[in-house]
Protein backbone atom coordinates (compact mmCIF):
# COMPACT_ATOMS: atom_id res chain seq x y z
CA UNK A 1 0.00 0.00 0.00
CA UNK A 2 1.35 3.42 -0.96
CA UNK A 3 2.20 5.74 1.93
CA UNK A 4 -0.22 8.45 0.73
CA UNK A 5 -3.08 5.95 0.56
CA UNK A 6 -2.21 4.64 4.02
CA UNK A 7 -1.88 8.15 5.43
CA UNK A 8 -5.28 9.19 4.06
CA UNK A 9 -6.95 6.01 5.33
CA UNK A 10 -5.56 6.51 8.85
CA UNK A 11 -6.27 10.27 8.76
CA UNK A 12 -9.89 9.51 7.92
CA UNK A 13 -10.26 7.21 10.94
CA UNK A 14 -8.41 9.62 13.26
CA UNK A 15 -10.58 12.42 11.88
CA UNK A 16 -13.66 10.39 12.80
CA UNK A 17 -12.40 10.11 16.38
CA UNK A 18 -11.74 13.84 16.50
CA UNK A 19 -15.31 14.60 15.38
CA UNK A 20 -16.47 12.80 18.50
CA UNK A 21 -13.80 14.63 20.53
CA UNK A 22 -15.14 17.94 19.19
CA UNK A 23 -18.65 16.95 20.30
CA UNK A 24 -17.34 16.20 23.79
CA UNK A 25 -15.52 19.55 23.81
CA UNK A 26 -18.71 21.39 22.78
CA UNK A 27 -20.75 19.49 25.39
CA UNK A 28 -18.29 20.70 28.03
CA UNK A 29 -18.45 24.29 26.82
CA UNK A 30 -22.26 24.40 26.82
CA UNK A 31 -22.32 22.52 30.14
CA UNK A 32 -24.06 19.39 28.90
CA UNK A 33 -21.10 17.43 30.26
CA UNK A 34 -19.64 18.10 33.70
CA UNK A 35 -17.05 16.31 35.86
CA UNK A 36 -19.60 14.01 37.47
CA UNK A 37 -21.14 13.03 34.13
CA UNK A 38 -17.68 12.50 32.61
CA UNK A 39 -16.73 10.21 35.51
CA UNK A 40 -19.91 8.21 34.88
CA UNK A 41 -18.96 7.89 31.21
CA UNK A 42 -15.49 6.68 32.25
CA UNK A 43 -17.02 4.04 34.53
CA UNK A 44 -19.43 2.85 31.81
CA UNK A 45 -16.59 2.55 29.30
CA UNK A 46 -14.17 0.89 31.72
CA UNK A 47 -16.53 -1.58 33.40
CA UNK A 48 -18.97 -2.41 30.59
CA UNK A 49 -17.98 -1.21 27.11
CA UNK A 50 -14.30 -2.24 27.08
CA UNK A 51 -14.93 -5.83 28.34
CA UNK A 52 -17.74 -6.17 25.75
CA UNK A 53 -15.41 -4.98 22.96
CA UNK A 54 -12.82 -7.56 24.01
CA UNK A 55 -15.23 -10.50 24.38
CA UNK A 56 -16.94 -9.53 21.10
CA UNK A 57 -13.60 -9.50 19.28
CA UNK A 58 -12.75 -12.98 20.55
CA UNK A 59 -16.20 -14.57 20.09
CA UNK A 60 -17.78 -13.01 16.99
CA UNK A 61 -15.78 -14.93 14.36
CA UNK A 62 -15.39 -18.71 14.07
CA UNK A 63 -11.97 -19.80 12.83
CA UNK A 64 -10.67 -23.08 11.51
CA UNK A 65 -8.18 -24.84 13.78
CA UNK A 66 -5.06 -23.81 11.82
CA UNK A 67 -6.17 -20.19 11.52
CA UNK A 68 -7.07 -20.11 15.21
CA UNK A 69 -3.61 -21.37 16.16
CA UNK A 70 -2.05 -18.74 13.91
CA UNK A 71 -4.04 -15.97 15.62
CA UNK A 72 -3.08 -17.32 19.05
CA UNK A 73 0.55 -17.11 17.96
CA UNK A 74 -0.05 -13.47 16.94
CA UNK A 75 -1.72 -12.78 20.29
CA UNK A 76 1.39 -14.06 22.04
CA UNK A 77 3.56 -11.84 19.83
CA UNK A 78 1.49 -8.75 20.66
CA UNK A 79 1.72 -9.53 24.40
CA UNK A 80 5.51 -9.92 24.23
CA UNK A 81 5.88 -6.77 22.10
CA UNK A 82 3.74 -4.74 24.54
CA UNK A 83 5.72 -6.00 27.54
CA UNK A 84 9.10 -5.29 25.94
CA UNK A 85 7.98 -1.86 24.68
CA UNK A 86 6.84 -0.78 28.14
CA UNK A 87 10.00 -2.17 29.76
CA UNK A 88 12.19 -0.28 27.26
CA UNK A 89 10.32 3.02 27.67
CA UNK A 90 10.43 2.73 31.47
CA UNK A 91 14.20 2.35 31.27
CA UNK A 92 14.46 5.30 28.91
CA UNK A 93 12.37 7.73 30.98
CA UNK A 94 14.65 7.34 34.00
CA UNK A 95 17.47 8.65 31.83
CA UNK A 96 15.41 11.36 30.12
CA UNK A 97 13.46 13.04 32.91
CA UNK A 98 15.56 14.09 35.90
CA UNK A 99 13.92 17.31 37.03
CA UNK A 100 14.64 18.30 40.64
CA UNK A 101 10.91 18.91 41.00
CA UNK A 102 9.60 15.49 42.09
CA UNK A 103 6.04 16.06 40.86
CA UNK A 104 7.21 17.16 37.43
CA UNK A 105 9.72 14.30 37.16
CA UNK A 106 7.22 11.59 38.05
CA UNK A 107 4.42 12.96 35.86
CA UNK A 108 6.72 13.34 32.84
CA UNK A 109 7.93 9.75 33.24
CA UNK A 110 4.38 8.45 33.60
CA UNK A 111 3.09 10.45 30.61
CA UNK A 112 5.92 9.33 28.32
CA UNK A 113 5.33 5.65 29.12
CA UNK A 114 1.53 5.35 29.19
CA UNK A 115 -0.42 6.08 26.03
CA UNK A 116 -4.19 6.30 25.72
CA UNK A 117 -4.28 2.59 24.86
CA UNK A 118 -7.87 2.08 25.98
CA UNK A 119 -9.69 5.19 24.82
CA UNK A 120 -7.84 5.99 21.56
CA UNK A 121 -5.64 3.05 20.46
CA UNK A 122 -8.36 0.40 20.87
CA UNK A 123 -11.09 2.38 19.03
CA UNK A 124 -8.64 3.30 16.25
CA UNK A 125 -7.56 -0.34 15.80
CA UNK A 126 -11.25 -1.26 15.62
CA UNK A 127 -12.02 1.41 13.04
CA UNK A 128 -8.91 0.82 10.92
CA UNK A 129 -8.60 -2.98 10.84
CA UNK A 130 -11.87 -4.66 11.83
CA UNK A 131 -14.39 -5.80 9.23
CA UNK A 132 -17.85 -7.38 9.64
CA UNK A 133 -16.21 -10.83 9.38
CA UNK A 134 -12.96 -10.23 11.26
CA UNK A 135 -12.10 -8.41 14.48
CA UNK A 136 -8.33 -8.84 14.59
CA UNK A 137 -7.81 -5.13 15.27
CA UNK A 138 -9.84 -5.10 18.48
CA UNK A 139 -8.54 -8.56 19.41
CA UNK A 140 -4.84 -7.64 19.26
CA UNK A 141 -5.48 -4.20 20.75
CA UNK A 142 -7.27 -5.87 23.68
CA UNK A 143 -4.19 -8.00 24.39
CA UNK A 144 -1.96 -4.90 24.18
CA UNK A 145 -4.36 -3.17 26.60
CA UNK A 146 -4.18 -6.09 29.05
CA UNK A 147 -0.38 -5.84 29.23
CA UNK A 148 -0.69 -2.04 29.48
CA UNK A 149 -3.00 -2.41 32.49
CA UNK A 150 -0.62 -4.80 34.27
CA UNK A 151 2.25 -2.32 33.86
CA UNK A 152 -0.02 0.59 34.82
CA UNK A 153 -1.16 -0.99 38.09
CA UNK A 154 2.34 -2.13 39.05
CA UNK A 155 5.15 0.19 37.95
CA UNK A 156 2.80 3.11 37.20
CA UNK A 157 1.25 3.00 40.64
CA UNK A 158 4.60 2.56 42.41
CA UNK A 159 6.41 5.31 40.49
CA UNK A 160 3.62 7.89 40.72
CA UNK A 161 2.96 7.07 44.38
CA UNK A 162 6.63 7.03 45.34
CA UNK A 163 6.45 3.64 47.09
CA UNK A 164 5.09 0.13 46.62
CA UNK A 165 2.39 0.29 49.28
CA UNK A 166 -0.30 1.40 46.80
CA UNK A 167 0.06 -1.68 44.58
CA UNK A 168 -2.93 -3.96 44.83
CA UNK A 169 -2.80 -7.44 43.25
CA UNK A 170 -6.59 -7.67 43.42
CA UNK A 171 -6.94 -4.52 41.29
CA UNK A 172 -4.56 -5.96 38.72
CA UNK A 173 -6.31 -9.33 38.44
CA UNK A 174 -9.85 -7.94 38.58
CA UNK A 175 -9.23 -5.14 36.07
CA UNK A 176 -12.17 -5.19 33.58
CA UNK A 177 -9.84 -5.29 30.60
CA UNK A 178 -7.95 -8.31 31.93
CA UNK A 179 -11.20 -10.11 32.84
CA UNK A 180 -12.44 -9.45 29.30
CA UNK A 181 -9.28 -10.97 27.81
CA UNK A 182 -9.50 -14.06 30.05
CA UNK A 183 -13.18 -14.66 29.21
CA UNK A 184 -12.61 -13.89 25.53
CA UNK A 185 -9.59 -16.20 25.28
CA UNK A 186 -11.54 -19.01 26.95
CA UNK A 187 -14.36 -18.73 24.40
CA UNK A 188 -11.89 -18.23 21.54
CA UNK A 189 -9.86 -21.35 22.31
CA UNK A 190 -12.75 -23.75 23.08
CA UNK A 191 -12.79 -25.13 19.49
CA UNK A 192 -9.43 -26.72 20.34
CA UNK A 193 -10.85 -28.90 23.12
CA UNK A 194 -14.69 -28.67 23.26
CA UNK A 195 -17.30 -29.94 20.81
CA UNK A 196 -20.96 -28.98 21.32
CA UNK A 197 -23.21 -31.02 19.05
CA UNK A 198 -21.88 -30.58 15.52
CA UNK A 199 -20.10 -27.33 16.36
CA UNK A 200 -16.56 -27.00 17.64
CA UNK A 201 -16.27 -24.76 20.67
CA UNK A 202 -18.76 -22.66 22.62
CA UNK A 203 -21.13 -20.60 20.45
CA UNK A 204 -22.79 -17.66 22.20
CA UNK A 205 -26.55 -17.19 21.63
CA UNK A 206 -27.47 -14.67 18.92
CA UNK A 207 -29.03 -12.29 21.44
CA UNK A 208 -25.79 -12.22 23.45
CA UNK A 209 -23.73 -11.61 20.29
CA UNK A 210 -26.04 -8.75 19.30
CA UNK A 211 -25.76 -7.23 22.77
CA UNK A 212 -21.94 -7.47 22.67
CA UNK A 213 -21.89 -5.91 19.20
CA UNK A 214 -24.16 -3.05 20.28
CA UNK A 215 -22.06 -2.31 23.35
CA UNK A 216 -18.87 -2.50 21.27
CA UNK A 217 -20.19 0.22 18.96
CA UNK A 218 -20.17 2.60 21.95
CA UNK A 219 -16.39 2.31 22.16
CA UNK A 220 -15.96 4.86 19.36
CA UNK A 221 -18.03 7.83 20.62
CA UNK A 222 -18.03 7.56 24.43
CA UNK A 223 -14.25 7.57 25.11
CA UNK A 224 -13.85 10.43 22.61
CA UNK A 225 -16.50 12.49 24.42
CA UNK A 226 -14.40 12.06 27.55
CA UNK A 227 -11.22 13.19 25.76
CA UNK A 228 -13.13 16.23 24.46
CA UNK A 229 -14.19 17.04 28.01
CA UNK A 230 -10.55 16.99 29.17
CA UNK A 231 -9.61 19.30 26.30
CA UNK A 232 -12.33 21.70 27.43
CA UNK A 233 -10.89 21.65 30.95
CA UNK A 234 -7.30 22.27 29.83
CA UNK A 235 -5.39 25.53 29.55
CA UNK A 236 -4.07 24.95 26.03
CA UNK A 237 -2.28 28.32 25.95
CA UNK A 238 -0.18 27.33 28.96
CA UNK A 239 0.46 23.93 27.40
CA UNK A 240 1.82 25.45 24.20
CA UNK A 241 4.25 27.66 26.14
CA UNK A 242 5.76 24.88 28.29
CA UNK A 243 8.93 23.73 26.48
CA UNK A 244 9.54 20.69 28.67
CA UNK A 245 6.03 19.44 27.91
CA UNK A 246 6.95 19.36 24.22
CA UNK A 247 10.00 17.20 25.00
CA UNK A 248 7.88 14.67 26.86
CA UNK A 249 5.21 14.68 24.14
CA UNK A 250 7.83 14.35 21.38
CA UNK A 251 9.04 11.10 22.92
CA UNK A 252 5.47 9.85 23.51
CA UNK A 253 4.17 10.67 20.01
CA UNK A 254 7.22 10.42 17.76
CA UNK A 255 10.46 9.00 19.16
CA UNK A 256 9.18 5.92 21.01
CA UNK A 257 6.74 4.89 18.23
CA UNK A 258 9.35 5.27 15.48
CA UNK A 259 11.94 3.31 17.46
CA UNK A 260 9.34 0.59 18.07
CA UNK A 261 8.38 0.55 14.37
CA UNK A 262 12.02 0.32 13.25
CA UNK A 263 12.89 -2.44 15.72
CA UNK A 264 9.80 -4.52 14.94
CA UNK A 265 10.28 -4.14 11.20
CA UNK A 266 13.91 -5.27 11.42
CA UNK A 267 12.77 -8.26 13.49
CA UNK A 268 10.40 -9.28 10.69
CA UNK A 269 7.08 -8.35 12.35
CA UNK A 270 4.45 -7.55 9.72
CA UNK A 271 0.72 -7.28 9.14
CA UNK A 272 -1.90 -6.45 11.77
CA UNK A 273 0.47 -7.35 14.63
CA UNK A 274 2.84 -4.58 13.53
CA UNK A 275 0.02 -2.09 12.91
CA UNK A 276 -1.71 -2.63 16.25
CA UNK A 277 1.58 -2.54 18.18
CA UNK A 278 2.50 0.80 16.60
CA UNK A 279 -1.00 2.20 17.17
CA UNK A 280 -0.65 1.38 20.87
CA UNK A 281 2.84 2.90 20.97
CA UNK A 282 1.89 6.11 19.10
CA UNK A 283 -1.32 7.09 20.93
CA UNK A 284 -1.26 10.33 22.97
CA UNK A 285 -0.78 10.58 26.73
CA UNK A 286 -3.52 8.67 28.54
CA UNK A 287 -6.05 10.28 30.85
CA UNK A 288 -4.66 7.97 33.54
CA UNK A 289 -1.86 10.53 33.96
CA UNK A 290 -4.42 12.98 35.35
CA UNK A 291 -6.25 10.33 37.38
CA UNK A 292 -3.06 9.11 39.04
CA UNK A 293 -1.65 12.60 39.58
CA UNK A 294 -4.86 13.59 41.38
CA UNK A 295 -4.81 10.39 43.46
CA UNK A 296 -1.27 11.06 44.69
CA UNK A 297 -1.56 14.87 44.95
CA UNK A 298 0.85 15.54 42.10
CA UNK A 299 0.72 18.50 39.67
CA UNK A 300 -2.66 17.83 38.02
CA UNK A 301 -2.42 20.99 35.88
CA UNK A 302 0.73 19.64 34.25
CA UNK A 303 -0.87 16.24 33.63
CA UNK A 304 -3.96 17.84 32.05
CA UNK A 305 -1.71 19.95 29.79
CA UNK A 306 0.23 16.86 28.68
CA UNK A 307 -2.95 14.90 27.97
CA UNK A 308 -4.64 17.73 26.07
CA UNK A 309 -1.64 18.94 24.05
CA UNK A 310 -0.56 15.43 23.05
CA UNK A 311 -4.13 14.62 22.00
CA UNK A 312 -4.26 17.67 19.73
CA UNK A 313 -0.84 16.96 18.21
CA UNK A 314 -1.67 13.28 17.68
CA UNK A 315 -4.11 14.38 14.98
CA UNK A 316 -0.96 15.02 12.92
CA UNK A 317 1.48 12.42 14.23
CA UNK A 318 -0.74 9.32 14.33
CA UNK A 319 -1.81 9.44 10.66
CA UNK A 320 1.84 9.90 9.64
CA UNK A 321 3.28 7.11 11.81
CA UNK A 322 0.42 4.62 11.51
CA UNK A 323 0.12 5.41 7.79
CA UNK A 324 3.82 4.64 7.36
CA UNK A 325 3.33 1.42 9.33
CA UNK A 326 0.47 0.24 7.14
CA UNK A 327 2.41 1.12 4.01
CA UNK A 328 5.29 -1.22 4.99
CA UNK A 329 3.33 -3.82 6.97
Amino acid sequence: MLFLDSFLAVAEKVGLLFIFIAIGFICHRIRFLNKEANKCLADIVMYFVTPCVIVNAFSSTAYEREELLSILKNIGMVAVIAALFHAATIGAVYLLFRSKNEDRRRIMRFAAVFSNAGFIALPLAQALIDTPTSHEGALYAAVYLAVFNIVLWTWGLIDMGGDGQSMNLKKILLNPGIIGVVVGLFIFTTPLYITVGESAGIQLPTIVKDALSGMSALNLPLPMFMVGFYLGEANLKAAFTDASSFVCIAFRLVVFPLVALGALYLLGVRGNVLTVSVIGASAPVGATATIFSAKFNRDTDLSVRLVSLSTVLSLITMPLIVGLTQAIA
